[in-house]
């Protein structure tokens, strides 16, 4: 049985995340609120006096305003000083990254996104990969968010919108990560818009579930 903590960092202890080497953050779906989520995580991490390196090896949809984009807002969170490693490949239509890659007369493979993110690094810095979209989305030309994920072996967080009909997107996004063989650290929702009266997510997968879930927003 799953079980629902109360705030965010007794989720962080719960999952081990605040004892982890790093994490891959992933979603249900693209649009859910991965870097906002990431960006509470970090800022967490920090607080527990970690030195995170964030990664956001792709990125579509980038802005003209570099403070827009996804990398540099994580980057921020991190305290670090942005710059090409952060993300080093981007795109600006908003699509699926092999898609924007194309449409923009270049490539990007999955060897490359494994490459941007670090191998070795000190006991008391923690690695923050974030990915594009859901689990099983397109992220390079010959590979998707769960092909990254397992290259990298990093546990992974579930991010997903908590709304109606979440449950079906957060079990098989679930299974989908299990049946790499990859450690499910824990599951995360985040309500974006007001929750429907009665509905309480968290609650009901806890019995289909054994990781630690929050809901934000929490005390």
């Amino acid at each position: 049985m799953g079980i629902i903590v109360p705030t965010f960092a007794h989720w962080l202890t719960a999952s081990g995340v605040n004892t982890a080497r790093g994490i891959f953050m992933t979603g249900t779906d693209t649009g859910v609120g991965k870097t906002w989520v990431g960006i509470q995580l970090i800022t967490c991490l920090r607080a527990l006096g970690r030195e995170v390196m964030v990664r956001k090896p792709v990125e579509s949809g980038w802005a003209d305003d570099i403070q827009q984009t996804d990398a540099w807002q994580l980057a921020q969170a991190a305290g670090q000083a942005f710059d090409q490693r952060i993300c080093p490949y981007h795109f600006s239509a908003a699509l699926a990254p092999p898609r924007a890659a194309q449409l923009a007369g270049e490539s990007v493979s999955l060897q490359q996104l494994v490459a941007a993110c670090p191998t070795h690094w000190e006991s008391h810095q923690f690695l923050h990969v974030e990915g594009a979209g859901g689990f099983y989305s397109p992220i390079a030309d010959d590979g998707l968010n769960a092909d990254l994920a397992q290259k990298l072996g990093l546990p992974v967080i579930v991010v997903a919108e908590d709304r109606l009909g979440c449950i079906n997107h957060v079990l098989l996004t679930v299974a989908a990560v299990q049946q790499r063989g990859l450690t499910l650290a824990g599951v995360i929702l985040n309500a974006r818009t007001p929750r429907v009266n009665g509905m309480d997510n968290a609650q009901d997968m806890c019995q289909y579930l054994d990781v630690p879930i929050v809901a934000f927003p929490c005390a």
